[in-house]
């Protein structure tokens, strides 16, 4: 990548962030989601992992092994939303820290993750048709206001031209990206892996 603070290095942090949040990403969510849709409302089996390796585990799906296929998915998706939780505390913290000088430390994270907490399950014990679906709204009309505001407010050619510029870098090197494995750089390697 480029040195800190540079074009360069601004023009790989996009094609990066394109590349981990673009269809890389969103195809394996997809392969996932196909394949518990496909069983859920076509062959009318439950909701988990173990159903839709059915056809490959047989009758072991609804057995022991399924059962541990489960419990594994079920601690791979705590972790998961445990990491994205924790890293957006630190985002958060560091934007307010940035904005208002709030202290960036521990205290404050642990409180932005118990507000967050507090407000997923004030939501999620509303149900569907309420509280999820309100949020879903909320964050919808904020994030368009935030992208009209930073359009109108921002360096608008600036950020169309970057982002045309960077989206086709990515579209131009997602495949090596994709087997990147970085077998001659050892310090690349120890932050992949």
């Amino acid at each position: 990548g480029g040195e800190v603070g540079t074009q360069a290095a601004m023009k790989d942090a996009l094609r990066y962030s394109f590349f981990h949040w673009g269809i890389s990403a969103w195809s394996i969510y997809a392969i996932v989601a196909l394949a518990l849709a496909y069983f859920k409302f076509r062959k009318n089996a439950p909701g988990l992992i173990s159903a839709t390796l059915y056809p490959i585990l047989g009758k072991h799906a609804k057995g022991p092994i399924g059962q541990l296929i489960d419990i594994i998915a079920v601690f791979a998706t705590v972790i998961g939303v445990a990491t994205t939780l924790g890293l957006g505390a630190q985002q958060i913290n560091g934007g307010l820290t940035y904005l208002f000088g709030v202290p960036n430390n521990f205290t404050v994270q642990f409180t932005i993750i118990i507000i967050v907490t507090i407000l997923f399950m004030l939501s999620a014990m509303s149900g569907l048709d309420k509280g999820i679906q309100l949020l879903s709204n909320v964050n919808i009309y904020v994030a368009g206001v935030l992208l009209i505001l930073t359009l109108i407010l921002g360096p608008t050619l600036f950020i169309m031209n970057n982002f045309t510029n960077s989206f086709g870098d990515y579209l131009q090197n997602i495949i090596q990206m994709s087997f990147q494995t970085a077998p001659d750089a050892p310090d690349a390697r120890k932050w992949m892996t």
